[in-house]
C-alpha cells in the first residue's frame, strides 16, 4: 500500500487533534465528478507504507491530546487486500482502545458490509463517513462531508446493533 500524505496534529479531518493518513488508490469507476484528490486515485502515487510509517503513526497517538486516527484517500476500502491498513487499525485498538478511528469512503455502508475484508475492517472503525461525493449535492456546511448524500455512521455500533446508527459529534 502507498500513501499520499500524513498530517500529524490535524484539526481539519475529525474531532479534536488527530493523525490523518491519506492512502493512495481508488478503484471507483467512473471517478467521482469533482474528486478533491484526483492524484491520489493512482495506487502507485505517493510513498510505500512501511513499518517505520506505522511506528510514527502509533507514536503520534501516544500524546493524550490526540483523539485518534483519520483515514482518507484515495479510497481506504480499496486498500485492504495487502493487510497493512487492517493491521494498523487492529494495533491501534489494542494499544489505544480509547482513541477513535474515523474513515472516509466513497462506498456506502451497505456496500461495504457485503465484503468480508471490509466488514472486518469496519469492526475497528468508530466513525464511517460513507457515500461518494456528488458534485450536484455539494454542501460545504455539512460537517466532515462534502455532499448531502454522505452520512456519518457509528460503524462498530451499527454492526453490533445490525442497523445504521448516526455518529454523534456531540457525544465524542
Amino acid at each position: 500500500m502507498n500513501y499520499a500524505s500524513i498530517f500529524f496534529d490535524d484539526t481539519v479531518n475529525g474531532i479534536g487533534f488527530r493523525t490523518s493518513l491519506f492512502v493512495s488508490g481508488c478503484g471507483k469507476t467512473p471517478p467521482c465528478k469533482g474528486c478533491w484528490s484526483p492524484e491520489a486515485r493512482q495506487f502507485d502515487y505517493g510513498v510505500p507504507f512501511t513499518k517505520d510509517v506505522k511506528t510514527s503513526i502509533l507514536e503520534s497517538l501516544k500524546h493524550p491530546y490526540v483523539k485518534g486516527l483519520s483515514i482518507l484517500g484515495g479510497e481506504p476500502m480499496d486498500n485492504l487486500r495487502g493487510g497493512a491498513l487492517l493491521d494498523l487499525v487492529k494495533t491501534i485498538k489494542i494499544k489505544f482502545p480509547h482513541k477513535t478511528i474515523f474513515c472516509w469512503s466513497g462506498y456506502t455502508f451497505e456496500e461495504l458490509i457485503k465484503d468480508p475484508i471490509r466488514l472486518e475492517f469496519l469492526q475497528y472503525v468508530d466513525m464511517l463517513r460513507d457515500g461518494e461525493f456528488i458534485e450536484d449535492l455539494k454542501d460545504i456546511t455539512q460537517y466532515l462531508s462534502g455532499s448531502k448524500n454522505q452520512r456519518m455512521i457509528a460503524a462498530r455500533e451499527s454492526l453490533d446493533q445490525n442497523r445504521i446508527i448516526k455518529y454523534s459529534v456531540l457525544d465524542n
